[in-house]
C-alpha cells in the first residue's frame, strides 16, 4: 500500500474541507496512482476515470453530498467514470476490491453506498433521472441556494443517445436546481461520430472567449458600488448580440443556460465554473473538456484500448495475460468480412462499439457499408430495417445487455416489415467484471415473443460461422448470440448432427433427457461424463423456433424418467419453459433464478447462478 499523504484522510466529501486548494494537486495525484495500480490488477474502465479526477474533486468541493436528507446528488451517466467519487465517499479502504467478487462495483450502485444516487451501467438515462430528483427536491424543499442541488455528469458519447435530447427538451422553462456537466473527451467507447460530435468540436474552439468573459466578470465585480451592475449590463449586451447574430449555442436555443467550454482537468477553473452555474436561476449546461487517460501515458496515447482494460503492466500498459485462443468476437470479425467480400449487399452496424463488437476490420475494409451510429441502439435497429427493405443485408452487432433497448424496433421496424436483418448479440449469458447491469441473461426471454424470429446460439467457432452463413442467406429476422469468451471445441463424440441440434449418449440404463445450448453445453457434457450420469444429451444450435416435433419424437423413443434443461439465462420465459410446455415428462430447469447477478470473475458468478460444475453435478444427483 502506498504511503499517501491525503487520500487515507478522506472518509466522506466533507473531509475535503480540511485540504487546502494548494494541496489538491497532491491529492489528485494520489487518486490517479490508486486507480492506475488497482486497475492494473483488476482491470476496468481506466481512461475515463483518469480524465475525471479534477472535475470530481471540484464537484465534491462545490456541492454538499452528505448521502442523507437534503443532500446534493451527483448522477453519473453510465457510471464508469465514478472511481474518484468512490474514493472521496468512504470507500478508499475497499477500493482494491473493485470489480472483484464481493467487492466494490465498477459502476455507481445504490446498494453499495448512500452517496451513489443511481445504480448505473447503461448510457443516456442520467438527465431524465436527475430531472426527476430535482423536481422532487423542488416539491419538497423549493429552489434556491438553500435547497438541494442535482448534478448529472454526462459524457459526450452519451449525448448521442435520444433519451438525453428528450430530457433536455422537457427542461426548457423549468425552474430547478439542476446542473448538467457535459464531459467532452471526444471519445465514448469507440471514437465519437456524427453531427453532435462535430458541433462539440466547433464550440470547443471558443474556450478563449470563455476565459476572457471570466476575467472581465472578475474585473467588473471588483469595482466598488457599480461592479455588479456592470456585470448584469454586460450579460444583457452579450445575450442581445447572440440573438441578433444567431450565435447562441444549441443548448441556449433549447432555453438552457450554457457555460463553457472549460478545462475539466483544471481544478481551480472548475470550482469557479460550477459556482457560476449555481448562480443561474434554472437548469445549466456546464461544458468541460477533459483528457481521457490523463496522467498515464499509455492511456493518453491509446484511450480506446484503456476504456475497459484487462489487467495490464503499469510500466508498458501491455496486457498481463494475452488472449490464449480465438474468441467468439474474433471469429465474428473474420467471418463477417468474408461474407461482405462475397456479397456486396452485406452491411455492418453498431452503436459506439466498433472495437468491442469486433467490427474494426470491417470498418477499415468496407467503410461505405459500415455504420457506427453512436450510442443510439434504437436508431441502429430501425436503420437496419430500412437498409433491409431497400435490398441490403444488414448485420447489426450489439452487446446483449444494450440490445434490451431495441425490442420495439425489432418488432415494429423489422419483423412487421418482413425485413431480412441479422442481429448478432455479443456478451450473452454470464458476463464477468461489470456486474448486474451488463449480464446478458435476458435476450432469449425478451426476444422469444417476437413472431417467427430465428435464434441461433452456437457453442463453438465453427458453429458460429455456420450460423452466420445461415442467417445472412435466409429471410426474415435472425438472431445469432454468443458469449464473451474464448471459443471452445467439442470434447465428446456425437451420435447425430443436423441443422437443429447435436446428440450424444452417456451410460446405458434408464436415462435423463438433457437439453442445453450455447457455452454452458460444454460444462453440462463434462458433468455428465465425470459424474457417470446416464443421459441422452441434446445440444440445440437453433433454439428458436424450437424443433418441437423432433424433441417429442426423441422423448418418446426411450423410457426417459425426466427432462433436464440447462441454460445460461433467466428461468422466466426461457427455452426451458418452452420445452416444459412441449414435452409430457417431468421437467427440471437449471437456469438463473435470480437474474440480478453481481460482478466478479466468471467462476465466481457461475457459482452464484448455480451453473458451475459443482452446482450442476449436485443438481443432477438430486434428481437421480
Amino acid at each position: 500500500m502506498n504511503n499517501y499523504q491525503f487520500l487515507p484522510q478522506i472518509h466522506s466529501p466533507a473531509d475535503l474541507n480540511s485540504i487546502s486548494d494548494r494541496d489538491i494537486p497532491v491529492l489528485a495525484g494520489e487518486i490517479r496512482q490508486e486507480i492506475i495500480e488497482t486497475l492494473a490488477e483488476n482491470g476496468g474502465h481506466l481512461a475515463s476515470n483518469l480524465g475525471m479526477v479534477e472535475a470530481t474533486l471540484a464537484l465534491h468541493r462545490t456541492f454538499s453530498c452528505t448521502g442523507g436528507e437534503r443532500s446534493d446528488d451527483i448522477v453519473f451517466d453510465v457510471g464508469h467514470q465514478c472511481y474518484t467519487h468512490k474514493l472521496l465517499t468512504g470507500r478508499f479502504d475497499r477500493f482494491r476490491t473493485v470489480r472483484q467478487g464481493g467487492g466494490l462495483s465498477g459502476f455507481t450502485n445504490r446498494s453499495e453506498s448512500p452517496y451513489d444516487a443511481m445504480t448505473c451501467g447503461h448510457s443516456g438515462s442520467s438527465v431524465s433521472a436527475a430531472m426527476g430528483i430535482a423536481e422532487a427536491n423542488r416539491l419538497n424543499y423549493g429552489i434556491g441556494k438553500d435547497a438541494p442541488w442535482t448534478v448529472a455528469v454526462v459524457g459526450d458519447g452519451s449525448f448521442t443517445n435520444g433519451m438525453i435530447f428528450e430530457a433536455l427538451n422537457s427542461l426548457a422553462g423549468r425552474q430547478l436546481n439542476l446542473i448538467i456537466v457535459l464531459n467532452d473527451n471526444e471519445m465514448s467507447i469507440s471514437k465519437n461520430v456524427g453531427g453532435l460530435s462535430k458541433y462539440l468540436s466547433y464550440i470547443r474552439t471558443s474556450e478563449g472567449y470563455f476565459t476572457f468573459k471570466l476575467v472581465l466578470k472578475r474585473a467588473f465585480s471588483a469595482i466598488p458600488l457599480v461592479g455588479n451592475g456592470l456585470v448584469r449590463a454586460a450579460r444583457a449586451v452579450r445575450d442581445f448580440l447572440k440573438r441578433v447574430t444567431n450565435t447562441e449555442t444549441f443548448f441556449e436555443n433549447l432555453g438552457l443556460d450554457y457555460i463553457g467550454p472549460a478545462d475539466g482537468n483544471d481544478y481551480r477553473r472548475m470550482v469557479h465554473v460550477l459556482a457560476e452555474a449555481k448562480s443561474k436561476p434554472g437548469p445549466v449546461i456546464v461544458h468541460m473538456k477533459t483528457k481521457k487517460g490523463m496522467g498515464y501515458p499509455p492511456a493518453e496515447e491509446h484511450p480506446e484500448r484503456f476504456h475497459g482494460a484487462a489487467p495490464y503492466d503499469i510500466g508498458t500498459g501491455a496486457p498481463k495475460k494475452p488472449s490464449s485462443g480465438g474468441t467468439f468476437t474474433s471469429v465474428l470479425s473474420d467471418h463477417v468480412c468474408r461474407l461482405a467480400e462475397n456479397d456486396d449487399r452485406v452491411c455492418a452496424i453498431t452503436a459506439a462499439m466498433t472495437e468491442g463488437c469486433g467490427l474494426t476490420e470491417f470498418a477499415y475494409r468496407f467503410p461505405d457499408r459500415f455504420f457506427d451510429v453512436g450510442i443510439a441502439e434504437e436508431h441502429a435497429a430501425a436503420l437496419a430495417g430500412g437498409l433491409a427493405m431497400a435490398g441490403m443485408t444488414p448485420v447489426l452487432v450489439l452487446y446483449s445487455t444494450f440490445a434490451q433497448r431495441v425490442f420495439d424496433q425489432l418488432w415494429h421496424d423489422i419483423r412487421l416489415q418482413n425485413a431480412h436483418v441479422v442481429l448478432v448479440l455479443s456478451h450473452c449469458g454470464l458476463v464477468p467484471g461489470d456486474g448486474v447491469t451488463h449480464q446478458g441473461l435476458y435476450d432469449v426471454s425478451l426476444f422469444r415473443s417476437i413472431p417467427d424470429v430465428t435464434v441461433y446460439s452456437p457453442a463453438t467457432a465453427d458453429e458460429l460461422r455456420t450460423d452466420l452463413d445461415r442467417a445472412v442467406s435466409g429471410e426474415g429476422l435472425f438472431i445469432v448470440r454468443y458469449p464473451k469468451d474464448t471459443a471452445q471445441e467439442w470434447q465428446i463424440p456425437f451420435t447425430e448432427i443436423n441443422d437443429m441440434y447435436k446428440r450424444a449418449s452417456f451410460g446405458t440404463a434408464d436415462k435423463l433427457l438433457v437439453l442445453t445450448y450455447g457455452r454452458i453445453a460444454h460444462e453440462v457434457s463434462a458433468v455428465l461424463a465425470d459424474e457417470g450420469i446416464s443421459a441422452e444429451l441434446i445440444v440445440l444450435d437453433r433454439i428458436l423456433p424450437l424443433p418441437a416435433d423432433e424433441l417429442c419424437r426423441i422423448a418418446a423413443s426411450r423410457p426417459f424418467t425426466a427432462v433436464v434443461v440447462v441454460e445460461e439465462g433467466v428461468t422466466s420465459g426461457g427455452i426451458g419453459e418452452a420445452i416444459a410446455a412441449t414435452l409430457s415428462l417431468p421437467t427440471h430447469i437449471f437456469a438463473a433464478d435470480n437474474p440480478l447477478i453481481p460482478h466478479g470473475s466468471l467462476a465466481h458468478i457461475k457459482k452464484i447462478a448455480g451453473l458451475d460444475r459443482e452446482s450442476l453435478a449436485s443438481q443432477f444427483r438430486g434428481i437421480l
